[in-house]
């Protein structure tokens, strides 16, 4: 970092603002949080004096004060935050009217000359995600789209977002970096790695499908448990499977057998609980059934016997030596 670069900017930005609007009160402020930066960055304390420089932006844009925040960075080794910021340096010294541009020329060369070196500096690999739209967060912060690239450490932290589909580049500072990977109803995936200055290649990463669990209860303890007609134990059971449909039956002996379906997701939980019912016998299993059954069908036996049997006939009288009979009515 070259200070007396800084330096001319910061005498640049104090002389410009004072001329402008020496009344105007965020101006004032503006230069007021400048001028702190200064002397901050005199001591080379670089955290302070961006911030500063921050306070300073907020309140009112210059390219200069993005200048100077780009090289604070770049002194604290977060070189694709200062590459941004030297791109927007740039960018709002371009915008303005040519009368007004406010960068000196030497800045503005220093400003492209950095640019090469960091873009020698910084590493890129080529970064393949599945399954798609899984979320992709380095170092607790999601990534800033810049072009075709996404850009590492310039986005405030927060999670990840979804990551393009295919192949996707990835650009960020030299060093040690974690990777974080997640989706649902897939394992969250974190890959810590250091890359080197101007590193280059490719990386690949498939994220692992979490089973499902089936949280099994009964209303009776030690009720047996079986999923799809597999045995899996007394309840309570949990059941770990891959995402489908399932079967589940739950029993034990005297009560009525339980049966439902459950489907599930991956990574999904699903409890289920099964409300046993007491049987209630037959009445053709009892033995006093069968003696009743026994007693009323011997009884109507007899009854059909006595309603059904045919008169019975009176054998032939004889008539004697004679032949005589005699009708008796």
């Amino acid at each position: 970092m070259k200070l007396s670069l800084s330096l001319v900017g910061i005498a640049l930005f104090v002389a410009c603002s004072a001329h402008e609007a020496r009344a105007d009160d965020d101006a004032d402020r503006a230069r007021s949080a400048f001028t702190e930066g200064t002397v901050l960055v005199e001591k080379a304390q670089w955290a302070e004096a961006l911030t500063a420089f921050e306070r300073a932006r907020a309140v009112r844009k210059h390219p200069v004060t993005t200048f100077n925040m780009a090289a604070c960075e770049r002194a604290m080794g977060h070189y694709t935050r200062a590459r941004q910021l030297y791109l927007e340096a740039l960018a709002e010294h371009e915008g303005g009217a040519k009368e007004h541009r406010l960068l000196p020329a030497s800045l503005v060369s220093e400003a492209h000359a950095i640019l090469g070196e960091l873009d020698r500096m910084l590493v890129r690999f080529k970064l393949t995600v599945e399954p798609a739209e899984s979320t992709l967060a380095i170092d607790g912060r999601p990534l800033f789209p810049s072009g075709t690239d996404l850009v590492a450490g310039i986005r405030s932290p927060g999670p990840g977002e979804p990551a393009p589909r295919g192949t996707f580049t990835v650009v960020l500072d030299p060093g040690l970096h974690i990777l974080m990977f997640s989706r649902r109803g897939f394992r969250d995936t974190t890959v810590s790695r250091s890359f080197s200055a101007g590193e280059s290649g490719s990386l690949n990463f498939e994220l692992s499908r979490l089973p499902a669990t089936i949280k099994i209860s009964a209303s009776e303890p030690s009720a047996l448990v079986a999923v799809n007609g597999v045995d899996v134990g007394p309840a309570p059971v949990d059941v770990l499977r891959p995402a489908g449909l399932y079967r589940v039956l739950v029993r034990r002996d005297g009560f009525v057998p339980y049966e439902s379906q459950v489907t599930v997701e991956a990574g999904q939980e699903a409890a289920m609980r099964a409300t046993l019912r007491r049987e209630t016998p037959s009445v053709f299993s009892r033995w006093w059934f069968w003696t009743a059954a026994g007693c009323v069908v011997a009884s109507a036996a007899a009854t059909t016997y006595f309603l059904t049997r045919p008169e019975p006939t009176r054998p032939d009288v004889g008539g004697g030596t004679l032949g005589w009979k005699a009708e008796v009515k």
